[in-house]
């Protein structure tokens, strides 16, 4: 009977253990999507004032392996859902935008100092410049997006739209 409690204990102990490393999407790399997740209302911000725009809610699937975000405009619209993961011979986080009239962009994340940049690298449109999505002063309950476009390769950028995201849950 001893045997038995042991093997057991020995089986649950190993379980444990082996359910705690399979958690392989909950550290490293997978943490920069954290603070993104949640409830958001999206804002236009002009020098004057801030415009509701819509709302976007950003979830983690498969354990912390996949960002999803679901965007609906306040007039129903304007709409994407996106797909984002690590691409594993990169490590990079790599996000697949699907629009409501069928277009697909696809974008890679980069760390620039305190922002993320979420470079486009794809898509269905075509487009003669490079674009980017700058996400910056990033805090517990906002972060701004400046839109960002290259005509010369990445050497400079022009600010095109700024959009605030305010947590609401």
């Amino acid at each position: 009977m001893k045997n038995i409690k042991l093997i057991l204990l020995f089986y649950f102990i190993s379980s444990l253990s082996f359910s705690q490393s399979d958690k392989a999407c909950s550290n490293g790399a997978f943490n920069i999507v954290r603070p993104f997740i949640g409830n958001w209302e999206e804002y236009t911000i002009t020098e004057n004032e801030e415009v509701f725009i819509g709302n976007l809610e950003s979830t983690v699937e498969l354990d912390g392996c996949v960002i999803s975000q679901k965007f609906v405009s306040k007039d129903s619209t304007f709409s994407y859902l996106s797909f984002g993961y690590i691409d594993p011979s990169s490590n990079i986080w790599q996000e697949t935008y699907i629009f409501n009239n069928g277009n697909i962009s696809e974008y890679q994340w980069q760390i620039d100092g305190t922002d993320i940049l979420q470079r486009r690298i794809g898509g269905t449109r075509k487009i003669a410049y490079m674009h980017q999505l700058r996400l910056t002063a990033i805090t517990d309950n906002q972060y701004d997006v400046i839109e960002e476009h290259s005509y010369d390769g990445g050497k400079t950028w022009k600010n095109i739209e700024l959009t605030r995201i305010k947590r609401i849950k």
